[in-house]
């Protein structure tokens, strides 16, 4: 067993494309995501390095998920990069060289909107500076870029060493700030509405098994319920549920309603997105409300997050559970003895 791992060893130290190509091989990844290694380097390779499949439950063995294709859509700029090349809408994205300095102005807090200057962005351009390979709600910054700032200029007191070091790994990205819909803006949301679509792929088809839409609190940057934001369960019709806090507790009811070619064209592009990526078993797609319409933001291929943010409170369950993948679950033979729903 020693003489076969230090054989394994020595190939993917000495032969990166073969390497990549078993481990394409070896989790049923197909063409395009070997077309994707092939363009890799040995950083871009590093990367996947402890990444395992996901969403492989004992439930649904039919589900050919693959690592590969998981570290893709989880690295934000890969992701949206094949988005836009199929046509889907995606936010326009930039990286920051590893020589940016990022800071608050007059040395405040991190939590104000940010400033750096970037050669390829005007000064004065409101945007957001995004981990590449965050989270949506944990790693999203508000910035503005501004002219290169005199030596005397402090940089944040708060957060700015976790910015620093993402900046020098090239995982720090800025992308266009989109405006919600006037509804969100005039009821006081400061943060971009995020409808949260999970798609799901059985017995080869590939269906959207539920979605949510999330509001950030007042003064939040990124929708996200541990700011102080809600969510709520959407339905087919684009009408949205109560609103559920982080603890559960019901905030009210959502008196938005999603325009039709918006709930319809929503599902469609999220299927299609997720064709891309048919490796995968599961992808939850955060789609952001914007003023020109939905605009695919970015994926999770993480089934075990997809499906708590799908029921945020326990009054969502039952409704969840009426989809075709929960009915299944909770008809299996044993599923309550193994603890399934």
């Amino acid at each position: 067993m020693a003489d076969v791992w230090r054989r394994r060893h020595a190939v993917s130290e000495d032969h990166v494309l073969l390497d990549a190509l078993l481990l394409a091989l070896r989790t049923g990844c197909d063409s395009r995501d070997i077309a994707a290694l092939r363009r890799c380097g040995r950083s871009g390779l590093d990367a996947l390095n402890g990444v395992v499949p996901r969403a492989r439950r004992a439930e649904h063995r039919d589900w050919n998920n693959c690592a590969v294709a998981a570290a893709l859509v989880n690295d934000k700029t890969e992701c949206n990069r094949r988005l836009g090349s199929a046509g889907i809408d995606v936010p326009r994205q930039v990286p920051v060289p590893p020589t940016t300095r990022i800071r608050a102005r007059d040395g405040g807090p991190a939590a104000q909107v940010l400033e750096f200057s970037h050669p390829d962005i005007p000064p004065g351009t409101l945007c957001v500076l995004k981990d590449r390979q965050g989270l949506q709600g944990d790693s999203v910054w508000a910035a503005r870029t501004c002219q290169e700032p005199s030596p005397g200029h402090h940089e944040a007191a708060k957060g700015s060493e976790q910015l620093r070091e993402l900046v020098r790994g090239d995982r720090l990205v800025a992308e266009e700030r989109l405006r919600p819909p006037d509804w969100f803006a005039e009821a006081g949301d400061t943060a971009l509405p995020t409808v949260r679509v999970v798609t799901s792929r059985l017995s080869g088809r590939t269906e959207v098994v539920g979605m949510v839409l999330f509001r950030g609190g007042p003064g939040a940057v990124a929708a996200n319920r541990r700011q102080g934001g809600t969510a709520h369960l959407m339905g087919e019709d684009g009408s949205f549920g109560d609103g559920l806090d982080a603890q559960g507790a019901d905030r009210g009811p959502c008196a938005y309603v999603l325009p039709a070619p918006w709930a319809t064209g929503m599902r469609a592009m999220c299927v299609r997105a997720h064709r891309l990526f048919p490796c995968l078993g599961s992808v939850g797609w955060d789609v952001g409300l914007a003023q020109r319409g939905p605009v695919l933001l970015e994926g999770n291929p993480n089934w075990g997050m997809n499906v708590p943010q799908l029921m945020p409170g326990r009054p969502m369950l039952q409704e969840f559970r009426r989809t075709r993948i929960r009915e299944d679950w909770r008809s299996r033979p044993g599923a309550r003895e193994r603890g399934g729903p």
